[in-house]
């Protein structure tokens, strides 16, 4: 959530784990966002996203709030995935335009992902980490924005296609702090 031209991007958040949308399924979530640090903000972001491939998947994202919007895409690839001896590890890729204070940013994006998977009374829970950055252009700069997050996706037992997120990033360098919750929905 971009909060002034020279510095920017705490609408980058991950909220996704190394878990996959399997190929023909589709996810739609909604993000609230509180920014933290210097500039406090809200954003409102929506997601969809739908399986490639078992270990691939594609998601589109449109913001607003803080910033005026921001709209982007990215692919997902895990190129291990979560089992008894490893965590999932892959990562995304992708682009994000967006537009606050009159000044339009376009940034492309990486967010390295890792994730286990455990199993409580309550359903699943998902604990991953990311390490987000990327390189954004305007019309007089161009900056690197790096984050480190840490999240958890709630898979609730008796609810089988919806996720509850939970996550939390630090500024790293030209980015904000935040704190994210999601609601995801599968079908």
């Amino acid at each position: 959530t971009t909060l002034v031209a020279s510095t920017s991007h705490a609408y980058f958040s991950t909220i996704d784990s190394g878990e996959m949308i399997e190929k023909g399924r589709y996810q739609i979530s909604v993000e609230p966002q509180i920014i933290l640090n210097t500039y406090d903000g809200f954003n409102m972001t929506g997601r969809f996203d739908t399986g490639i491939t078992a270990d691939s998947s594609a998601r589109v994202e449109l913001g607003v709030g803080k910033i005026d919007y921001s709209v982007g895409g990215f692919y997902k690839y895990v190129t291990f995935p979560d089992t008894v001896n490893q965590p999932a590890i892959g990562g995304s890729v992708g682009m994000v335009l967006a537009r606050t204070n009159g000044v339009t940013m376009t940034s492309l994006r990486f967010h390295p992902l890792i994730s286990k998977r455990f199993q409580m009374e309550v359903g699943d829970l998902i604990h991953y980490a990311s390490l987000p950055f990327g390189i954004t252009f305007t019309s007089s700069r161009t900056e690197v924005p790096v984050q480190l997050v840490v999240g958890s996706e709630l898979r609730p037992m008796n609810m089988k296609d919806i996720s509850f997120f939970a996550e939390f990033g630090v500024n790293v360098t030209k980015a904000f702090g935040y704190v994210s919750g999601a609601v995801a929905y599968r079908f």
